[in-house]
């Protein structure tokens, strides 16, 4: 298993996590901005979901602050409500040049349609989109629903997914034949979309379920709370 290297992407000044609800895109992203920190890379995480449905970077803020990164988010206020209000130094930070930008954008249209009034900031070639997908999650479980989605964050983002990452779990019922078989629909669709998958990611307990796969491994930690197993 090759664990994948933050470093290969540095030669791009931001890191843009998009996908449906449920993809763990906000996971990746924290962790990204970790593994950054870890090996002294100056950047700043970003939280740009402006959709309550389910949990933003805003909302595990005290999981995370005993690691050395710097968050912007919007107001406390919009932890509890949906309202698309972005912090007013935004712009100023999105313009640095001395930092990685970790980006942690909408699950949907309407929540990535956030980051298109900054496109001007993001210039063809100086980022890189991931689109990451859970199988698993309503909306991305087969190939034309995954191209579908796509289409419609990078219409509202205004910006080009050029990279895709293969999340797809069933936390604790997660087994090696799942991720084998999901797998395939995710690598049928960067064959017919021609955008690689880039990594995939398992938590740190279950490393070994992925050791098959053919693409770097980024192991996560985790701070999202799962669903609560049927019963409980």
């Amino acid at each position: 298993m090759k664990v994948f290297d933050v470093k290969s992407l540095l030669d791009k000044e931001s890191q843009i996590f998009g996908g449906r609800i449920g993809s763990g895109k906000t996971e990746i992203a924290v962790n990204i901005a970790i593994k950054m920190s870890e090996q002294n890379i100056p950047n700043v995480l970003f939280d740009m979901d402006i959709v309550k449905p389910y949990v933003r970077i805003r909302d595990i803020k005290d999981k995370i602050s005993m690691y050395d990164i710097e968050i912007v988010s919007p107001p406390d206020i919009t932890r509890k409500i949906d309202l698309p209000i972005l912090p007013s130094h935004i712009i100023s930070k999105l313009m640095e040049k001395d930092k990685q930008k970790v980006l942690d954008i909408g699950g949907d249209p309407y929540g990535a349609g956030a980051i298109a009034q900054f496109k001007n900031l993001f210039p063809e070639g100086n980022y890189n989109f991931f689109f990451v997908v859970n199988t698993r999650r309503p909306e991305t479980s087969n190939t034309k629903e995954i191209i579908e989605a796509m289409a419609q964050i990078q219409d509202a983002s205004k910006l080009t997914i050029n990279a895709l990452v293969f999340n797809t779990h069933l936390r604790w019922e997660t087994t090696g034949r799942v991720i084998l078989n999901e797998y395939k629909i995710v690598k049928d669709v960067s064959e017919e979309t021609k955008i690689p998958i880039y990594f995939a990611c398992v938590d740190e307990e279950h490393q070994n379920l992925v050791k098959d796969l053919d693409v770097p491994i980024l192991p996560l930690k985790l701070f999202v709370n799962p669903l609560p197993r049927l019963g409980e």
